[in-house]
């Protein structure tokens, strides 16, 4: 078999957030490595990005869980759909500072420093910088991020700490270890992180004396959206000014260019910025009101990430930085959408994905909820049969458990995650290009549902049910002209190979997964 590698990706502040939703997707829908571990860095553990993304990981693992139990329900290892096994800590989110509202000063214990050393903290930050609250992050201030991250030096018994130093020692014991680490060069959190956080794995390294078997990739975000900031009552607030992200980016990679003309700190970066920038509207300075749409730019270092765990990528002594470009026109095709490796096509799984979301959604997963006695009513129907009934089945009670709750937890969880995944494509279709000159040409979304631009969160509100003609629109759904029709799913399911290893409701989730496609 091939050998085990062990993964491990870092989302750090509101970007890095949100790039790891859309990481989340593309392993879902099977682009993702055999194994890997998840985890966030924020100062701001309200941010409404953050726990979005904290939410969807839990449900992917709960899903993944209960469709790949030996015995009961199993989509087996040949499966893509939730092929990656993720994990992460019982919480997902370090954040550097765990005092209550702590301040620079409280963290650096100002008041016991030197006078020489606090005349040097008085000439590097300002008076309204020490008492500032980082509660709520680290407000585009990565000086102060920098300061704050490193005087919270990584501690051994720190659950986020010990899963680095445990990936270290396992590269000494001869496993392939690859770290990657996903942040925005602009804005608080993720500016100061970056750089800090490579910093201090490299450094950990050293000390432990590993010299093979350990890689380190990185994604950074050049800016990509900017927002309004409302004018009142902002007077004195600090906070990422969007017209500051251009001088902020260019001083950063300035910064950049010279750590890393010195040190190898990185095997391989992907760097991706995008004009034009995409409008988010709503302002919000941190806490859980700041959730912001996900954007298609985002998409490109969550495949950047997959690409460097997959084990077709041979990481070279020389550092590699990795630029990519879409095509010349205003759209947004499929095509812009690079392939994780030679033998796994992007835009064919995050299609497949979607359609599988869709049909599951409106079609069988309205089916397939609820008692025996409302379900009964498809038991002659062909696809019922072959995929349910005989795999819910119970010969001592001789009834079909399709119904019975430990079924219809998986039914019910299935149905929430293929709504998410249609929210998400739809959000990222209309907000990325919203108020710009661009276009998307991924998908058709408005006759399945009504974007609201003003909405802070909630902006897609699905259609509960969908009539015959609009069903009859699936066609259009995904603009890849293969013209596929659910009655072309419907047939599909009927005769796609079930593969042995397969169990209980896995036997159907995994055809019809596979049926979503040409």
């Amino acid at each position: 078999g091939e050998f085990f590698m062990k993964n491990f990706i870092i989302g750090i502040g509101g970007t890095g957030a949100k790039c790891l939703e859309h990481l989340l997707y593309c392993c879902s829908s099977g682009l993702g490595p055999e194994q890997l571990w998840a985890g966030m860095v924020d100062q701001d553990e309200a941010n409404g990005n953050i726990s979005r993304t904290k939410i969807l990981l839990s449900k992917y693992i709960n899903i993944r869980n209960s469709l790949r139990e030996e015995g009961k329900s199993d989509l087996s290892a040949a499966s893509d759909l939730f092929k990656t096994l993720i994990t992460s800590n019982n919480d997902s989110v370090w954040q550097p500072l765990r005092l209550g509202d702590p301040t620079l000063e409280e963290v650096i214990k100002y008041e016991l420093l030197k006078p020489e050393v606090k005349g040097l903290i008085d000439c590097l930050y300002g008076p309204e910088e020490k008492q500032l609250n980082l509660s709520k992050g680290f407000r585009a201030r990565p000086n102060i991020g920098a300061a704050a991250m490193l005087a919270t030096t990584s501690n051994i018994d720190d659950p986020f700490w010990s899963q680095i130093y445990k990936a270290i020692d396992s590269a000494r014991g001869g496993e392939q270890v690859r770290v990657f680490i996903i942040s925005s060069i602009f804005g608080g959190t993720g500016a100061s992180g970056f750089a800090n956080i490579a910093r201090r794995i490299k450094r950990i390294q050293q000390e432990r004396n590993v010299t093979k078997n350990f890689h380190l990739g990185g994604a950074l975000m050049l800016p990509y959206f900017s927002y309004e900031v409302p004018e009142e009552n902002m007077e004195g607030e600090l906070f990422a000014r969007p017209e500051q992200f251009l001088d902020q980016t260019k001083g950063a990679l300035e910064y950049y260019s010279k750590l890393f003309e010195h040190n190898k700190i990185f095997d391989q970066v992907y760097v991706t910025g995008w004009d034009p920038l995409s409008k988010v509207p709503n302002f919000k300075m941190g806490g859980n009101l700041q959730n912001n749409p996900p954007l298609f730019p985002e998409i490109y270092s969550s495949l950047g990430a997959l690409k460097f765990f997959n084990s077709e990528n041979k990481i070279s002594e020389n550092q590699e930085i990795f630029h990519i470009g879409k095509n010349d026109s205003d759209e947004i095709l499929w095509t812009d959408i690079p392939n994780v490796s030679n033998n796994l096509n992007s835009k064919e799984n995050i299609a497949k994905l979607i359609r599988f979301a869709f049909s599951y959604n409106w079609m069988y997963g309205p089916a397939l909820i609820g008692s025996w006695s409302k379900i009964k009513k498809y038991s002659n129907e062909n696809w019922f049969k072959r995929l349910i009934y005989k795999n819910t089945y119970n010969s001592d009670t001789k009834s079909c458990e399709v119904g019975h709750e430990h079924n219809q937890e998986i039914i019910l969880a299935m149905k929430e995650y293929c709504e998410d995944v249609l929210v998400w494509i739809t959000d990222m279709h209309y907000s990325t290009v919203l108020n710009t000159e661009q276009k998307m040409d991924l998908i058709v979304s408005n006759f399945f549902s009504e974007f609201y631009a003003k909405n802070v969160s909630y902006r897609v509100k699905l259609k509960e049910k969908l009539n015959a003609s609009e069903k009859k629109q699936f066609n259009e759904f995904v603009s890849d002209n293969k013209n596929l029709k659910l009655l072309n799913i419907m047939s599909n399911i009927c005769y796609k190979k079930i593969n042995k290893e397969q169990k209980g409701l896995g036997v159907f989730m995994d055809i019809l997964f596979r049926s979503c496609e040409q």
